[in-house]
């Protein structure tokens, strides 16, 4: 559910205007995001910049399992940059995935957008 958060909040953050997300403001650049649906709760520390771009989704309810036998909660980010506006719409084109273990961070995804295409006609769709 941490990773639909992270999609929400960086590719429609209008669908983030939800009862079922709580906000709490940190500072000027900085909120906490707290979703809950049917029993599970999941919350992340929104960064942004001084134009309003999300530039990072940091959270502690994922969970890192190398085997799928075992699982221990890690902190997880995705920090992006270098915001394009496309058909109207201001999204990141880069982005990466990183575990932040005790012992360093691990990087284990890059992205670069290409292209995005929306395939609901209006938010209601969105529904989680």
């Amino acid at each position: 559910m941490v990773t639909l958060f992270d999609d929400i909040c960086l590719f429609s953050p209008a669908a983030l205007v939800d009862p079922r997300i709580h906000w709490k403001t940190i500072d000027e650049l900085t909120v906490k995001g707290t979703l809950q649906y049917k029993g599970n709760k999941v919350s992340a520390t929104l960064h942004f910049n001084e134009r309003g771009e999300l530039i990072n989704f940091v959270t502690d309810d994922r969970y890192f399992s190398p085997t799928g036998k075992t699982f221990q909660k890690v902190r997880w980010s995705t920090p992006v940059r270098d915001y394009h506006e496309v058909n109207g719409i201001k999204v990141p084109a880069y982005g990466e995935a990183i575990w932040h273990f005790k012992t360093g961070d691990y990087v284990y995804a890059k992205f670069r957008l290409k292209r995005i295409r929306y395939n609901c006609q209006n938010f209601d769709e969105l529904s989680l």
